[in-house]
């Protein structure tokens, strides 16, 4: 028994559980920066000489930003089910999900690398400091390629298992 799902709510579950490892690299930082970002404006609020304003915008953006480049992903998620949301894609559709994947985790690595080497004080200039953080970014896509392609090959099998084909009843389990 095969279904087609074409329905918001199976292409929103699949657009969270492709994007999830990308999702839960961007959106972990979010709370605590986020909690950052209102402390530092209640305090721009109550003593506005005492922070620069400019720096409180960048630092909310950087606490915040990643809500909508998740938002971002979950449409991009969305025209994921698209191409490979059947029960036997074209592989060009496999591939450009794959791209796609690729593209965002490196994006949401480079992120996270950015604010985790950011931690300290640095003298480093700022296009030295993104180069290396994009370079650090990229080594660790190229190496984590065999856990991407894992993770798109366990999401099209759950994918096809549980939704496309039904859960099987637990007597067809045993044969």
């Amino acid at each position: 028994m095969t279904r087609n799902p074409s329905s918001f709510p199976h292409a929103a579950l699949y657009s969270l559980l492709l994007l999830l490892p990308v999702l839960l690299l961007l959106l972990i930082p979010v709370p605590c920066l986020g909690t950052q970002c209102a402390l530092l404006l209640s305090i721009q609020l109550a003593d506005p000489s005492s922070i620069e304003p400019g720096g409180l915008r960048g630092f909310c953006a950087w606490a915040f930003g990643p809500l909508l480049a998740a938002a971002v992903l979950f449409v991009l998620g969305l025209v994921g089910y698209r191409l490979t949301g059947r029960p036997q894609p074209p592989r060009i559709h496999q591939v450009a999900v794959w791209g796609l994947f690729s593209l965002a985790a490196f994006l949401a690595a480079w992120y996270a690398s950015i604010l985790v080497t950011s931690v300290g004080a640095s003298e480093t200039p700022p296009e030295e400091f993104l180069a290396i953080t994009a370079g650090i970014a990229l080594t660790a896509i190229a190496l984590g390629q065999p856990l991407i392609l894992l993770w798109l090959w366990l999401v099209h099998r759950i994918w096809r298992a549980q939704v496309l084909e039904g859960p099987r009843p637990l007597e067809a389990l045993g044969r």
